[in-house]
């Protein structure tokens, strides 16, 4: 059985990270078992390549880490059981908006409301913990692995514009998702696609989060959005 490694689930996400959970809607959607492992995060930076997640080790003890590869990886070893008969342009528009979504949705109407804020960041991190009582010790590990997140979001140039700018942005993308999405039953059209995967993540990520912010009303306004999460659920269980 394929072992995904992950960082701990929560509300309505098998995980907080949405690439890790871009990876289990896939699985779960192509029909291939795995098991969810958390990750020692203490050993994050020794045991993954780059020092993040998600990570896969398939039943032969191969290790596959980065959402996308991941997924390319299972294409090519258990099929393309989602994307038989996708054409050529169906093919770009899905590499299209994967890339939309993970270099840049992600950080705009995740990571600006999650991590860069402060009022954001100190409700996320009692999500982490559970507790509003943060321990010491994990709030210092929070911390620092914050300055991490965040040190990346300076260096891609998001940490430098204003918030009214990344927001702006944000919903720039929830358009071109729910523009694209239509009346169309998934994603790309009557059949689900590995895309749908990727675009489910980040939406349960922003609509599902406990929390209020201005991507996540703003998207929670795109009735076609919501269906769509609806039917996924329906369909997959996700």
């Amino acid at each position: 059985m394929i072992t995904l490694y992950q960082y701990m689930p929560a509300w309505t996400v098998p995980c907080i990270s949405p690439y890790v959970t871009k990876v289990a809607y896939y699985m779960k959607m192509a029909g291939l078992p795995f098991e969810a492992k958390p990750q020692d995060l203490t050993r994050l930076d020794r045991d993954t390549p780059a020092g993040k997640l998600p990570c896969i080790v398939d039943t032969d003890g191969t290790s596959v880490n980065d959402s996308t590869n991941i997924i390319e990886y299972l294409q090519k070893k258990y099929g393309e059981v989602l994307d038989e008969g996708a054409t050529v342009a169906e093919r770009a528009q899905m590499m299209a908006f994967n890339r939309m979504i993970d270099d840049h949705t992600y950080w705009v109407a995740v990571i600006q409301p999650r991590w860069r804020e402060s009022e954001g960041w100190e409700k996320y991190i009692r999500i982490i913990a559970g507790t509003d009582d943060v321990p010491p010790g994990l709030r210092a590990f929070a911390d620092d692995f914050r300055f991490r997140i965040l040190n990346e979001f300076m260096t891609g140039g998001w940490g430098r514009m204003p918030a009214d700018v990344i927001y702006r942005r944000a919903r720039a993308d929830i358009d071109a998702l729910s523009g694209f999405l239509g009346s169309k039953p998934f994603f790309m059209g009557d059949a689900p696609r590995w895309i749908d995967a990727s675009v489910l993540s980040i939406l349960r990520h922003i609509i599902d989060s406990p929390f209020e912010y201005d991507t996540k009303e703003y998207a929670a306004s795109k009735k076609n959005l919501v269906a769509y999460m609806d039917r996924m659920h329906e369909r997959f269980g996700i």
